[in-house]
């Protein structure tokens, strides 16, 4: 029988049984906000107990008031779902992370404290709140995580955490040099999925996180490579319209000349060029589809294009596996572990097998981690295995 462990300053344990000296397993609501989507699921431990994701259409969130109408939305839309599914306790509250707009220096790797219990109630911090809600490095729908977990932390009076947020940055100064003194390459990544499936391989392949090297490659709707480094992220092709392999609706490395072109045709503002050529670039541009299950049966049927494009992107991921290697530590990589939905298609696993299988084993893991690594961020806080982070907003100008 498991034994009270101390009090936390995070909270007091609503998990004892009758029995006080018996402990009930902790149970973590994970809530994963998307474009077109919210994702929610309840763990009790690694064990997934209840998981839904809900489609709707989300209008611009470019405005604080959409923002704030949108959290309220998705707030009342998880509220509803627990009571639907009969779900009677949760004992802390995960999001995924956004692009906070970062501190001075870099936002480490970790679990952040949203929400947390202080003098017998629950106290939101409303820095990393505001961190993506008044003020994010850019428009997104997972800003929209943390503060519908701050809401629904006040709601149901338990801590709120976020994992891993998309602006953690681990580069050396080397990662940093872009080659133009103003413009520092700064990592924006899926780190959560890449720290997850990274600490899943050193366990499949029996090494530690902290000592081995990894070629981490998140393939969905957006493509993060990545090398990881002895327990850190060192290098990536910057996710969002930074570089790298073009996706199923992002565009990845451009010349520069070409989108000083664009920049100028006058076809587009800054912002309608940013949502072009991230909702509308890569597969979905040169094919019209961004589904790769619907893509393939399209080569099955002899649509030539459809191969020829989508062997492209295979190549593109291939070249940059490539260099991650380099940045990992070439000849001590231990495997190159590919993740995320585009892990489930036979076409993009066997290419990159045959482009890059040389190179250092390969670990496979189809579909997403991010709502088990956002569970374990958090239990790992309650249990007392982890020290929570605090964020540290950035000084705003005065005026």
């Amino acid at each position: 029988m498991s034994t009270k462990r101390k009090d936390s300053p995070l909270r007091q344990d609503p998990r004892l049984s009758g029995d006080a000296e018996e402990i009930l397993a902790y149970r973590i609501l994970t809530i994963n906000p998307g474009s077109m989507s919210t994702k929610v699921a309840l763990f009790e431990q690694d064990r997934c107990l209840h998981d839904t994701e809900v489609t709707h259409e989300v209008p611009s969130i470019a405005s604080l008031e959409a923002r704030k109408a949108q959290i309220e939305h998705r707030m009342r839309m998880v509220l509803e779902m627990l009571a639907v599914s009969g779900i009677d306790r949760v004992d802390a509250i995960v999001s995924r992370g956004g692009f906070l707009r970062r501190p001075v220096g870099k936002l480490a790797a970790g679990t952040y404290i949203v929400a947390e219990r202080l003098g017998g109630k629950i106290v939101v911090d409303e820095g990393i709140v505001a961190g993506v809600l008044e003020d994010p490095e850019m428009d997104h729908a997972s800003n929209l995580g943390i503060p519908v977990a701050a809401s629904l932390a006040v709601q149901l009076q338990v801590p709120a955490f976020v994992v891993d947020p998309v602006v953690v940055d681990e580069f050396p100064v080397e990662a940093e040099i872009s080659g133009y003194p103003s413009i520092v390459r700064r990592s924006t990544a899926h780190a959560l999925s890449v720290h997850a499936a990274a600490r899943q391989a050193a366990e499949q392949i029996g090494r530690s996180f902290d000592t081995a090297s990894f070629v981490v490659a998140h393939m969905g709707g957006g493509i993060t490579v990545a090398a990881v480094r002895r327990g850190k992220m060192v290098d990536n092709n910057i996710a969002l319209l930074g570089g790298g392999p073009f996706t199923p609706r992002r565009v990845g490395h451009l010349d520069v000349s070409a989108v000083m072109e664009l920049c100028y045709s006058g076809r587009f503002t800054r912002d309608e060029l940013a949502e072009e050529l991230t909702t509308r670039a890569g597969l979905c541009a040169y094919l019209g589809e961004h589904r790769m299950e619907v893509i393939e049966e399209r080569i099955a049927a002899g649509d030539e294009k459809a191969r020829v494009v989508s062997e492209a992107m295979v190549y593109q991921i291939a070249k940059e596996i490539g260099a991650m290697v380099v940045a990992a530590g070439a000849g001590q990589v231990d495997a190159i572990v590919l993740t995320g939905g585009l892990a489930h298609s036979k076409f993009v696993v066997s290419g990159l097998e045959r482009l890059v299988g040389r190179l250092a084993p390969f670990v496979v893991f189809p579909g997403s981690l991010e709502m088990t690594a956002m569970a374990r961020g958090a239990i790992a806080v309650l249990a007392g295995r982890q020290e929570p982070r605090r964020y540290e907003a950035p000084a705003r100008p005065r005026g």
